[in-house]
């Protein structure tokens, strides 16, 4: 080997690097990989997950909390990818943020909810599922609707409050139903007094409501959030109509979805989400 000229060190691919990989910075990645996949998530799940000694995942979460790419929960117990994780991912957007951050005071909530509940974006005026407790709560209600699943506007409580509480331009260029999701009601979208006045509603009640409109078996809640002026994402409940009714659902379950919506506020607010903040009528 020519002193000053680093080997090249081959390995089973094509592609040649200079120096060996260096193996903690390999574990770290994988540990960070291994949060994002199964987070937030205690120390005894992420290590089952790596297969890396209890001792050393610790080390790793502790290192990657202390640079910002995780963070940890004493209440919980649980570590879940920290803000500046973000900054790794040249597809960032706004949506993937606050689903970030909503994930980790969801995941919380529901232990106090029982039933299935979404935190829904918007992509492209459709409204989509980014996260869902669907398969694990404690409760279930008939659902083939897991994360990417798309819900209408006018029938869901959560299409209803994203109706409510968004722009007027994203209002109005929604309400074309140039692209109607195939189970908005076909009565609402032809008789537009009648739905303006449900959103006018739902915008005084501050929640959208639905009962048996979506499906017959159920009955839910949406909560919008929103930082800076904008509506960023919406929480929702989904219940068994014939377990829970809608005045439960409004003493019981709204209370705490909106004090879940204030801290995920507060949260992005802190992040600096609502710096800057785009019109959602982008979206």
């Amino acid at each position: 080997m020519t002193r000053g000229k680093p080997q090249i060190a081959r390995g089973k691919t094509d592609t040649a690097t200079v120096y060996q990989p260096v193996t903690a910075s390999l574990r770290v990645l994988e540990v960070l990989e291994a949060l994002n996949a199964i987070g937030p998530a205690g120390l005894t799940a992420i290590q089952k997950r790596t297969g890396i000694p209890k001792a050393t995942t610790l080390r790793m979460l502790e290192t990657l909390q202390s640079a910002g790419f995780a963070t940890y929960d004493p209440g919980s117990r649980e570590f879940a990818v920290g803000i500046r994780a973000l900054a790794l991912s040249t597809g960032y957007n706004a949506e993937d943020e606050i689903v970030m951050i909503a994930g980790p005071v969801m995941a919380e909530l529901r232990k106090s909810l029982g039933w299935p509940s979404d935190i829904v974006v918007s992509q492209n005026d459709q409204l989509v599922i980014a996260n869902t407790n669907a398969r694990d709560a404690v409760f279930s209600v008939v659902r083939r609707r897991g994360p990417g699943s798309q819900l209408p506007f006018t029938i869901s409580a959560t299409g209803r409050a994203w109706l409510a509480f968004a722009t007027d331009a994203f209002r109005q260029r929604v309400l074309r139903f140039e692209r109607p999701h195939p189970e908005e009601s076909r009565e609402l979208m032809e008789n537009r007094e009648k739905l303006e006045a449900l959103i006018a509603e739902t915008r005084r009640r501050g929640y959208g409501l639905q009962s048996g409109e979506f499906f017959d078996t159920e009955a839910g809640a949406g909560v919008p959030v929103i930082v800076g002026g904008v509506l960023r994402c919406c929480l929702n409940i989904i219940v068994a109509r014939n377990a829970v009714t809608l005045e439960q659902i409004e003493r019981q379950y709204v209370p705490l979805l909106q004090e879940a919506a204030r801290e995920i506020e507060a949260r992005a607010a802190r992040a600096g989400l609502a710096i800057g903040a785009p019109d959602i009528s982008r979206y």
